[in-house]
């Protein structure tokens, strides 16, 4: 069986739904409930991948603390492998408030702000053996962000996997500040996509940073070699992929969207379980947009499909099952 290794960032999700007003004076109709369930940009796809039968472990770190219980558990309730999972006691889960507007459309922010231990992961408790004898490694850029360990010990772990000639996937995730990059921040990036079998990010809000070029696809098509795809992920524009051999394109599903916390995160879930099952890349793209797709019509990351779902939905819009 394959087993994917996912490294990174773990937290809870506090969805938070705005109110709905009846007029303009703000007469109050409904004020949903807030919703508890797990979330990270790693752990989301870690979840996914799982949820579609794919044997999933997970590499990174909680604290000991309510939030840190709660996603252990989360992860075993979901069949997730947590032998490499670390606690570092001294340090706080993240908890993520994702504010939701009337059109799905998700705010985030995060507390508490100081020792968070998504930021930590330290190479020493790391087996790169695992690494080295992995099916595929996966990661997002949300743990590249800061100047911490885990930057440092994310990239080495890339670099490993690539020197083993484990398939490697990096979602940008970039944090953009007043629509520029940090330079070191950049740099790592950069230097992350070194050692990517598969690159994944927004065209409009990821690639457009990530160049010289205002359009953004001059921008992503510099980064696609011999060995590394570049998919584009552009909402309910559907996706692109773009390899040495070929550029393939799969239109997005007409959906009711609830909201998008995650929705790019599972897709990454659907592209690699297609890929894993050698589908083609217009299908493994097909396949990203539909576990997108499905869970954009539930409340946060944590609606996507199993396989079994994930086939239904795609009988129901005449597409080849995964």
């Amino acid at each position: 069986m394959h087993n994917v290794i996912v490294v990174g960032d773990a937290n809870v999700d506090i969805i938070v739904p705005y109110p709905k007003f009846l007029d303009q004076e703000k007469t109050l109709v409904e004020y949903p409930t807030p919703v508890m369930q797990g979330g990270g940009t790693s752990a989301n796809t870690a979840v996914a991948l799982a949820r579609l039968g794919i044997p999933t472990s997970f590499i990174g770190s909680i604290g000991d603390d309510q939030y840190g219980r709660y996603i252990k558990k989360d992860f075993q309730d979901e069949g997730i492998d947590i032998s490499d999972l670390i606690i570092e006691p001294a340090l706080n889960t993240v908890g993520v408030f994702a504010f939701i507007d009337e059109n799905g459309e998700r705010y985030l922010w995060g507390w508490p702000r100081e020792k968070q231990a998504f930021k930590v992961i330290d190479e020493e408790k790391i087996s790169f053996k695992k690494i080295r004898e992995a099916a595929w490694v996966h990661s997002s850029g949300m743990a590249l962000v800061y100047d911490t360990s885990a930057r440092k010990t994310i990239l080495k772990i890339f670099k490993e996997a690539c020197e083993a000639g484990v398939p490697t996937s990096f979602d940008l995730n970039l944090r953009v500040d007043s629509g520029k990059l940090d330079p070191e921040y950049k740099k790592a990036i950069i230097k992350i996509i070194k050692y990517t079998t598969y690159l994944l990010g927004s065209g409009t809000e990821e690639f457009a940073y990530l160049g010289e070029e205002k359009d953004w696809k001059k921008n992503a098509l510099r980064f696609v070699t011999e060995e590394r795809t570049v998919i584009i992920r552009n909402g309910k524009e559907g996706s692109l992929g773009i390899s040495k051999e070929e550029e393939q394109s799969a239109r997005a599903f007409s959906v009711k969207v609830e909201d998008t916390v995650g929705a790019g995160d599972v897709y990454n879930a659907g592209f690699i379980a297609a890929r894993l099952q050698n589908k083609a890349l217009k299908d493994c793209l097909a396949t990203g947009n539909a576990v997108s797709g499905y869970t954009v019509t539930k409340k946060g990351a944590r609606g996507c499909p199993n396989r079994m779902e994930l086939n239904e939905f795609l009988r129901n819009y005449n597409c080849e099952e995964l």
